[in-house]
């Protein structure tokens, strides 16, 4: 009797138990239980952030500057992953990534981790050999390769520090990349995603992914043809001047837009670890003292004034003194007494300028500079871009005056001087520069204002166009064919440790057009630091007429047959030279020289070497410039080295010696 009511009440307590767990079963199952609830989307349910395709850039003519590929990262879920140890060293001899920095993220509490982000194709066939990824394709549990879009820039260097660079998740760092990073991302999208049980996101809200939008596609006003074409030979100036680097600018007169801008040195956007230097858009970014170039824009501000480029002023003899300053010009032997206005530009007088700045007044001087832009952004619309500087208008002494008038105790940018010249061409309206051809609203550029008459902006193209003819220090620049306008200037840089100016690095510019053609194009061009023949005239002018070839044929723009006609005749008397020659001298016109006693080689031809080679007698260049020196040069391949400052006082080889093509000229310079 007892065991029987023993087992009715086990029995009891069983069915008891039971309906308790059936109970729990159908609460569980049936009943929402929102902490259940909540543990099974931790376990599989995520947000996935979906990101779009990133917005092309492209040059003025559909040519693709930046873009994007399929690529494969590697991802895993350390949970997953039996054996971490052996998985760090395996991953580590597969992707040349530290054991000890893989074991750390392996021995992590997270779900997800990145192991190795754009990888390429080559080192994916490494992890077959590790045996991560199988014989049947299929990698080790706990990792999964992720497909990402990745930004490739197909032609390297090329606009490089105009378009940026972006990082790994394709969000813009420099440049357009950073600028109009917002456009061109797209837009981000959060979306629900089931996990799979290696943590991988599988099934995805496919109404939420509709909203999914990708970046906007840019196109720029650069000329891709001609880009190249201007950093190929920008880099060739820097190498031929042993310079520091160097920058050019195209920009239309008319509309403001960039068709050309390098800077050297440059970096290739594809690859990481570049010197934040060479990213740097130099263009915008970096102010300069414009030295002689700044004469221009100051003449341009008298002519609209009433003055005439006819009118007269003294040029000291060489300097004058300004509260107790001399002012000099920038060769000692240069001792102008009256000039016009015309020629002061011509020649580049430093002394002209200074004293022409000083009949315009400080005051009115400032009042100019300020509505041709400068001290202020031009608002092109890059990262970083500067304002340069002019003085506070409470500094504005008779000797502020003066130095300004010459382009020193400024700081401008290659952009600014880019848009004053402009305005001499165009007619004397100040226009905003763009790189932008389908500009989003906001980027639009402001409209043209008118700065100086247009008898202002015509007669400082008179004067320019002086500068680049006989006894003008612009002759370099000059193309066969066309009329070019334009002005040289070689500006002493600041020594960083003395404070004062460096008589060792000049920034050489040459800023000028060929003004009567269509398009109107501004053409800037500098090197900085030129080693040995630091002058513009020697330097940025022929890198000028360089790009201007470049332009001319890129555009297919038309020679002037009037302009033409003298060049071509010059080229037949000098054919006829070398045809005389050739009968008095057989060895030198196997060597491809003229005799003796041609008029137009300035160096005396003495006979041949024991190889062939021609020889030359060396002549004294003891007490010339440097500017006269190297004239006296021309026309033969030297490498000419100068030191020092003023005029020749001892040069290798003597006077007398014989000469050979490629011969190293040493000159010492000294104030005589």
């Amino acid at each position: 009797m007892e065991f029987k009511k023993r087992l009715t009440l086990l029995m009891l307590g069983c069915l008891v138990l039971s309906g308790a767990v059936l109970a729990r079963a159908v609460a569980i199952q049936v009943v929402r239980d929102p902490r259940l609830e909540k543990m099974a989307k931790r376990q599989f349910q995520s947000k996935v952030l979906l990101r779009p395709r990133r917005g092309d850039i492209l040059d003025r003519n559909g040519e693709a500057l930046a873009v994007n590929v399929e690529t494969s990262s590697l991802a895993a879920n350390p949970s997953k992953i039996k054996n971490r140890r052996t998985m760090a060293r395996l991953l580590a001899k597969a992707t040349d990534i530290p054991y000890e920095k893989l074991a750390s993220r392996l021995n992590g509490k997270k779900e997800f981790i990145w192991i190795k982000r754009h990888i390429p194709e080559a080192e994916l066939e490494q992890y077959k050999k590790w045996q991560i990824i199988g014989a049947d394709g299929d990698l080790i549990d706990g990792l999964w390769l992720v497909k990402e879009s990745k930004r490739v820039y197909p032609h390297h260097e090329l606009a490089s520090q105009i378009l940026g660079s972006v990082n790994v998740d394709s969000q813009g760092l420099e440049g357009v990349e950073l600028w109009l990073d917002e456009g061109l991302k797209g837009k981000v999208v959060s979306v629900d995603a089931t996990k799979d049980a290696l943590g991988r996101p599988t099934f995805m809200d496919a109404v939420a992914a509709r909203n999914v939008s990708d970046g906007e596609s840019v196109t720029l006003t650069i000329d891709a043809s001609l880009q190249f074409g201007v950093e190929q030979e920008l880099k060739h100036a820097i190498e031929k001047s042993h310079a520091r680097g160097g920058s050019v600018i195209i920009m239309n007169a008319v509309n403001g837009e960039i068709l050309a801008m390098a800077n050297e040195p440059s970096f290739d956007p594809n690859l990481s670890g570049s010197p934040v230097a060479n990213r740097r858009n130099r263009s915008v970014t970096d102010g300069y003292e414009p030295g002689s170039t700044l004469k221009s824009v100051l003449l341009s501000i008298a002519l609209n004034k009433g003055q005439k480029l006819s009118d007269q002023l003294f040029a000291g003899n060489g300097s004058f003194t300004v509260q107790g300053k001399k002012i000099s010009e920038a060769e000692v032997h240069e001792k102008f007494s009256w000039i016009t206005l015309n020629k002061m530009l011509q020649v580049s007088s430093n002394v002209g300028a200074a004293k022409l700045a000083l009949k315009v007044g400080g005051e009115t001087y400032q009042k100019g500079l300020e509505s041709f832009g400068f001290g202020t952004r031009t608002q092109i619309g890059f990262p970083g871009e500067i304002a340069g500087k002019l003085p506070a208008k409470k500094t504005w002494s008779p000797l502020t005056v003066a130095n300004v008038g010459f382009g020193q105790g400024v700081l401008v940018t290659p952009i600014q001087m880019t848009r004053a010249y402009a305005t001499f061409l165009n007619g004397g309206w100040l226009v905003q520069p763009t790189i932008l051809k389908n500009s989003p609203a906001k980027f639009k550029p402001v409209a043209p204002k008118r700065i100086i008459s247009r008898a202002a902006a015509d007669g400082t193209v008179e004067a320019l166009s002086a500068v680049t003819q006989k006894d003008g220090t612009g002759i370099k620049a000059v193309l066969d064919g066309y009329e070019v306008a334009g002005k040289t200037g070689t500006a002493q840089t600041v020594d960083p440790v003395t404070g004062a100016y460096s008589r060792s690095r000049f920034i050489a510019s040459f800023i000028g057009f060929a003004p009567s053609v269509e398009p109107k194009l501004v053409i800037y061009t500098a090197i900085d630091g030129p080693q040995g023949i630091y002058y513009a005239s020697e330097t940025a002018a022929p890198l000028f007429k360089n790009v201007l070839q470049l332009t001319v044929n890129r555009f297919s723009i038309p020679s002037n047959p009037k302009l033409m006609a003298p060049v071509l005749a010059e080229k037949r008397q000098s054919d006829e030279l070398h045809m005389q020659a050739s009968q008095v001298n057989p060895v030198a016109a196997q060597d491809g020289i003229a005799d003796v006693d041609a008029p137009e080689l300035p160096l005396k031809w003495v006979g041949s070497s024991a190889d062939g080679a021609a020889l030359w007698q060396m002549p004294s260049l003891v007490g010339l410039t440097p500017r006269e020196a190297l004239r006296a040069l021309q026309g033969h391949r030297l490498q000419v080295e100068m030191t020092g400052s003023g005029l020749v006082s001892r040069q290798i080889p003597e006077a007398g010696k014989p000469l050979a093509e490629g011969t190293t000229v040493k000159m010492n310079l000294s104030e005589l």
